[in-house]
């Protein structure tokens, strides 16, 4: 009789254990699963807050150049061409068509200025992406007096909108590095697909002196165009060497469709 009560008092808490043991698995699995859930949430909060930034960005930086140009080129043409009819009224002595053309002059002239601090924040986002760079390329070439050659293969895959904003913010971050500390006057730039059909590749070199990658501090341009592309799936390699310019590779991790 002792026997058998022993026996059923181990196999009862072999049970207990047993159903003690399942339960922990299934607390530290449910608790592992949340804590997963959360994780993702989490990075995608990231994501959302660097798209939005890197949006923002975008947008003021330019407007801010569309506003300068607009000021400094088309306003101070318009303010040329100004003076010059104002100069002929006075010589005609006021000629109705003169002094017409003068009055359509000042309005342009109001409306350039206005249109320097109204401009649309939605004006780069109408365009796709390849648009949007080549836009940025022609502007570049134009007023910063270098030569871009630039060559956008056809057929490649649209990314979506958080992504095509990402990527651009990284490219005009990528252009100003190269004007402003590299003294490169020729800037090339390839947009293809990637080599695994995943999405498109981005590649912009330059001619300028270039940096020693091992031994140069990174400042935060650097650090956030390697995160920002880590955020949508993409890396950014950087290759350099003193004195041999500068070759930016923006490409889709692995396995990742944007």
């Amino acid at each position: 009789m002792s026997d058998l009560f022993v026996t059923i008092t181990i196999s009862t808490l072999i049970v207990l254990l047993f159903l003690g043991l399942v339960v922990t698995l299934l607390v530290l699995n449910n608790a592992r699963r949340i804590r997963h859930r959360a994780e993702v949430a989490e990075l995608r909060q990231q994501q959302d807050r660097a798209v939005m930034e890197a949006e923002r960005e975008a947008t003021r930086h330019t407007l801010r150049e569309l506003g300068n140009e607009l000021h400094d080129n088309v306003g101070q043409l318009l303010v040329v061409s100004q003076l010059g009819v104002n100069t002929v009224v006075d010589e005609l002595g006021g000629h109705p068509r003169l002094a017409a053309a003068r009055d359509a002059l000042e309005q342009a002239l109001d409306e350039v200025r206005r249109l320097g601090h109204d401009l649309n924040s939605e004006l780069w986002e109408k365009r796709s992406l390849a648009d949007a760079i080549c836009a940025e390329a022609e502007r570049l070439e134009r007023v910063a007096r270098v030569q871009v050659h630039i060559q956008v293969v056809n057929n490649m895959p649209l990314p979506n909108g958080d992504t095509s904003t990402v990527l651009y913010r990284v490219f005009q971050v990528i252009l100003a590095n190269a004007i402003k500390h590299s003294g490169a006057d020729r800037i090339g730039i390839v947009l293809r697909p990637a080599d695994d059909g995943s999405g498109l590749c981005l590649t912009v070199t330059d001619n300028g002196v270039g940096f020693d990658a091992d031994n140069t501090p990174a400042h935060a341009g650097l650090v956030n165009i390697h995160k920002r592309c880590a955020l949508i799936g993409y890396r950014a390699q950087c290759t350099t060497t003193p004195g041999s310019g500068c070759a930016w590779t923006i490409q889709p991790l692995p396995h990742h469709a944007p």
